[in-house]
């Protein structure tokens, strides 16, 4: 018998990751690491590729495929991927990245699909992990899940993301999916009022991702006279990711709702200061030695002391450190799957 059933979205590509891309990459290679014998089975839940290509690979095939299968043990990757649920006798176990509250991507289904995936995650799930305190609080809150099987285990950090202790150039940065809860229109808003001050000249903002609010973006941009200087790019793969974090003077997490944000902590892991907003939806864990800002000019302000003062910027980033090493992690989700099973595992 299979020790784990991985149910798990395809795998990234070099050019194209998310954040729950990089979680089920990163789960497979400590799973391989460990001797852990186990089986992935992929879901396509994107429309990238037309609504059919998704319902076929993401809706029909994978639960024929776990009719096939047994093991001790099955672990979602995210919620989406616990449709399948329901029909699956073995024990459950599902990863939470955020509660979701609005539409977001391109698909108008997206939010109503996630509810009754969330619904059957909290349902039929024998233990569900969250990624920080606030988000274990909205699943036991908003879809009232029961506490006792709500663990909390952050996101270990992976190593690549490392400050090289180079130079840093003169890049605003943002990394992220461009959806409304990211709220990149503020960000572009506040670069702009950066510019506006003195010795601003040259910097320019760098903003990494792609999504549906992309051409408003831009629109913004060239409405606001700073087109010129707001960059959009997109496909970087880990190592270009590394460049960029690495050349980032500031990191603008802009975003009013996370679970956790894991590009701003990749940020910061690379020596890059975070600036964000106060009253943003953000777990006080991930905040801890990013720069709060009340509104939009005190965001600008907050990116311009941290780009002119070179003292400050290193005393904001000295010592700064997130979450679980890849050791202390899967030592903790072993310790989940054991209680789970009532047994040690692996």
């Amino acid at each position: 018998m299979t020790q784990l059933i991985v149910m798990r979205r395809y795998p990234d590509t070099e050019t194209k990751g998310t954040g729950i891309g990089a979680y089920s990459d990163m789960l497979d290679s400590m799973l391989d690491e460990n001797g852990v014998d186990h089986e992935n089975v992929y879901f396509k839940l994107s429309t990238d590729e037309g609504y059919l290509k998704c319902l076929r690979l993401g809706f029909i095939r994978p639960p024929l495929l776990l009719r096939k299968t047994d093991c001790q043990i099955y672990h979602a990757t995210d919620e989406l991927c616990c449709m399948p649920f329901p029909r699956i006798k073995g024990k459950k176990v599902v990863t939470f990245h955020h509660v979701s509250k609005n539409r977001e991507g391109r698909s108008p289904l997206l939010l109503a699909v996630w509810k009754i995936a969330a619904k059957r995650a909290v349902k039929h799930s024998d233990a569900i992990i969250a990624v920080s305190r606030q988000t274990r609080d909205e699943i036991v809150g908003k879809l009232g899940a029961d506490p006792q099987k709500v663990y909390v285990l952050e996101h270990a950090i992976d190593p690549v993301f490392r400050d090289l202790g180079g130079p840093r150039g003169k890049i605003i940065g943002f990394v992220g999916t461009l959806i409304e809860r990211k709220n990149v229109h503020g960000g572009i808003r506040a670069f702009k009022l950066f510019t506006e001050m003195p010795g601003t000249d040259g910097y320019r903002f760098v903003i990494c991702g792609d999504g549906p609010l992309k051409n408003d973006l831009v629109s913004l941009s060239e409405s606001l006279g700073i087109a010129d200087r707001v960059e959009f790019t997109s496909g970087l793969g880990k190592e270009e990711l590394l460049g960029l974090y690495n050349e980032m003077v500031v990191f603008a997490n802009s975003s009013m709702h996370e679970g956790l944000g894991l590009t701003a902590l990749e940020a910061q892991a690379c020596g890059a200061p975070v600036v964000f907003f106060k009253e943003a939806e953000i777990p006080a864990e991930a905040t801890e030695y990013f720069v709060p800002s009340e509104d939009e000019e005190e965001f600008a302000l907050n990116i311009y002391r941290l780009a002119m003062d070179g003292e400050y910027r290193r005393s904001v980033t000295e010592g700064a450190s997130f979450g679980l090493s890849p050791e202390e992690y899967v030592r903790e989700l072993f310790r989940i799957y054991s209680e789970v099973l009532g047994k040690t595992f692996p």
